[in-house]
C-alpha cells in the first residue's frame, strides 16, 4: 500500500494554475515539466517491452498515440483534477483551454514521483495510461496527428512552423501550411485553426510516410 502523503504542499502546487498566483514557487509549471518527463520515461519503458522487435519510429508513435494532450486531459478528468484545480479563471476560459487539466495531472505525477520514487510511479503512470494501449492494434489508428507530428519532430531534433490566413476563404475555411526545418511539407484548411492544424499535419504526416 500507499504511505501516507508526506509533502502536502507539492500536490497543492501541483493543482495551482499561473492563473491563481503571481509567486513562480506557488505555481504548477515546475512539478509539470518533471512529470512530463516521468510519464515520457515510463511509457517509453513500458512500450519498450510490450513491442519487441519494433523499431525507434513505431516506438515514437506508440507513445505520441498514448502521452498527448487529449488523453492527459481525459485522464486527468477520470481522476477527478478538474474539481481541485486552483485558478483564476472564467467558465468560458477553461472550456477553452482544456490542457489546464492535463498539465495539472502532469504536475501531479510530478509531486507523486517527488513522494514515491520511480518504482511506484511506474505502477501509477502504468496502470492510468497503459489501460487502453493493445499492442496489437494501436498502429493503426493516430487520433492526434498534431500531437504526433510534434513528437516526431522532438525526437529528431527538427524545427516546425505552422503559417495561418487570417482570413477566411469563400467557404469560410482558414488555409495553413506547415514548414518543418524551413521547407514548406504541405497546406490545408479547416473550419478554425485547431481543425487546419489537425488537416496539415495529417497530410505532413502522410507525405513523411510516418504513418
Amino acid at each position: 500500500g500507499y504511505e501516507p502523503i508526506r509533502s502536502e504542499e507539492n500536490y497543492i502546487r501541483a493543482l495551482t494554475h499561473s492563473s491563481f498566483t503571481k509567486k513562480a514557487a506557488e505555481k504548477n509549471e515546475r512539478l509539470e515539466f518533471l512529470g512530463d518527463a516521468v510519464i515520457s520515461f515510463v511509457i517509453a519503458e513500458a512500450l519498450y517491452h510490450q513491442l519487441q522487435g519494433k523499431d525507434e519510429g513505431v516506438l515514437t508513435k506508440a507513445r505520441a498515440s498514448i502521452v498527448n494532450r487529449k488523453n492527459l486531459n481525459k485522464i486527468g478528468v477520470e481522476i477527478g483534477i478538474p474539481k481541485y484545480v486552483r485558478h483564476k479563471l472564467s467558465e468560458k476560459q477553461l472550456l477553452e483551454s482544456p490542457d489546464i487539466v492535463g498539465n495539472a495531472f502532469e504536475a501531479f505525477i510530478g509531486a507523486f514521483f517527488l513522494d514515491y520514487g520511480m518504482h511506484e510511479s511506474e505502477l501509477l503512470v502504468g496502470n492510468l495510461l497503459m489501460k487502453d494501449f493493445h499492442a496489437e492494434t494501436f498502429h493503426t489508428t493516430i487520433s492526434d496527428y498534431k500531437s504526433f507530428l510534434m513528437e516526431w519532430i522532438q525526437s529528431k531534433k527538427k524545427t516546425i512552423s505552422f503559417t495561418h490566413s487570417t482570413i477566411p476563404d469563400a467557404n469560410g475555411l482558414f488555409t495553413v501550411s506547415v514548414k518543418i526545418d524551413d521547407e514548406e511539407i504541405a497546406t490545408a484548411s479547416g473550419k478554425n485553426k485547431k481543425e487546419s492544424e489537425q488537416n496539415v499535419s495529417m497530410k505532413a504526416v502522410r507525405i513523411l510516410k510516418l504513418e
